[in-house]
């Protein structure tokens, strides 16, 4: 049986739940650019990749610009 693996990209609930933080201090990271986010379209769902939601947790500055294409 193989099963898919689990998507790196998250959305600001997960990030919320991951991080033990509230979903509104998530959206307040995005918006302050202290947490790297993807979003498709101006109001759109966020996506954030786990990779940069452990440097925010570790508060480490986000390093680059990351697409939805990288895993």
């Amino acid at each position: 049986m193989n099963e898919a693996s689990p998507s790196p990209w998250m959305t600001v609930k997960e990030v919320a739940t991951y991080s033990r933080h509230d979903r509104k201090f998530v959206l307040t990271a995005l918006r302050r650019s202290q947490l790297r986010g993807f979003q498709a379209c101006v109001n759109g769902t966020w996506r954030i990749h786990r990779d940069d939601v452990d440097t925010w947790i570790r508060g480490e500055k986000p390093s680059r610009r990351r697409g939805l294409t990288a895993a």
